[in-house]
C-alpha cells in the first residue's frame, strides 16, 4: 500500500502486463519484458538482468498484511516475554533491534527472550496477516467497479523521477545504510548483500520507519 500524500512521479504509464503475469500489491516494483515487440511488465524476480520500469499504481480491491514497527521493553521479571500488537505474524518478515528473542511465536505475536535481556528496549519490526474486517476497517474498500489490472491484463506504472512511500518492503532488512532495490514479487528490499535483488537506477532511502510512522520512504529515477 502507497501513501498518496506523499508519493509522486514525473509521469505514469499504463501498460500491458507480460501473459500470465498478475500484479498483487500497489506500490509493486516491475520490470520490463519486450513481448511480441512491444514491452510488456510484470513483477520483479530478483534478478540481476531485469530492467525496472516503475512501481505499480492502482487501488487494491482490498489488503492483506500490513507493515508494523513497535517499542517495547521487555520484562525484569519471569517470564520474559513481549506481546506484540499483532498476531498471525509472517515468516521471516520480522526483525528485533536491542536484543535478539530466543523464539518467536508468529501465530500469537510474542517473543520470548532469555533472563540477560531482561529490562532491555527493544524496537520490532514486522508484517503481519489482517483479517477481512480488520482491512476494510483500516484501509476501507475500493470504490465500487474499481476497475481490476489483471482482469484487464494491464495496469498504471508511476515512472521517471519520484519518490515512493510504502509499506511494501522488506521488514527483515535495516534500512539505516541499505541501498533499495527489488526483490521477489517486487518486494522492495536490500541490494546487499543478497544478489537475488534487482537494483532500483539511483535509488535511496529517504525515511526509515518509525513506530509512528511505519511507511519506508524510497527516491527513484528509472
Amino acid at each position: 500500500m502507497i501513501d498518496l500524500k506523499r508519493t509522486f512521479y514525473t509521469w505514469s504509464d499504463t501498460q500491458p502486463l507480460v501473459i500470465g503475469e498478475e500484479v498483487s500489491e500497489e506500490g509493486q516494483g516491475l520490470v520490463g519484458v519486450l513481448e511480441g515487440g512491444v514491452e510488456k511488465v510484470k513483477p520483479a524476480v530478483g534478478e540481476a538482468d531485469e530492467k525496472v520500469v516503475g512501481f505499480a499504481m492502482f487501488r487494491q480491491l482490498d489488503f492483506s498484511t500490513a507493515a508494523v514497527v513497535e517499542d517495547h521493553v521487555i520484562p525484569t521479571a519471569a517470564p520474559y516475554v513481549v506481546e506484540l500488537g499483532k498476531n498471525n505474524l509472517m515468516a521471516g518478515q520480522i526483525r528485533v533491534e536491542g536484543a535478539s528473542p530466543d523464539s518467536v511465536d508468529l501465530d500469537n505475536g510474542t517473543l520470548t527472550f532469555l533472563v540477560g535481556n531482561k529490562g532491555k528496549t527493544i524496537r520490532v519490526y514486522y508484517r503481519y496477516k489482517l483479517t477481512v474486517a480488520e482491512a476494510k476497517m483500516t484501509f476501507y474498500e475500493a470504490p465500487t467497479n474499481m476497475p481490476d489490472p489483471n482482469f484487464f491484463s494491464q495496469v498504471g506504472v508511476g515512472k521517471g523521477k519520484g519518490r515512493l512511500f510504502t509499506m511494501f518492503y522488506d521488514q527483515a532488512v535495516d534500512w539505516t545504510d541499505a541501498v533499495p532495490g527489488l526483490g521477489a514479487k517486487g518486494l522492495i528490499s536490500n541490494v546487499e548483500p543478497s544478489s537475488l535483488i534487482t537494483a532500483i537506477p539511483n535509488g535511496r532511502v529517504v525515511s526509515i520507519p518509525t513506530p509512528t510512522d511505519p511507511y519506508l520512504g524510497i527516491e527513484f529515477l528509472v
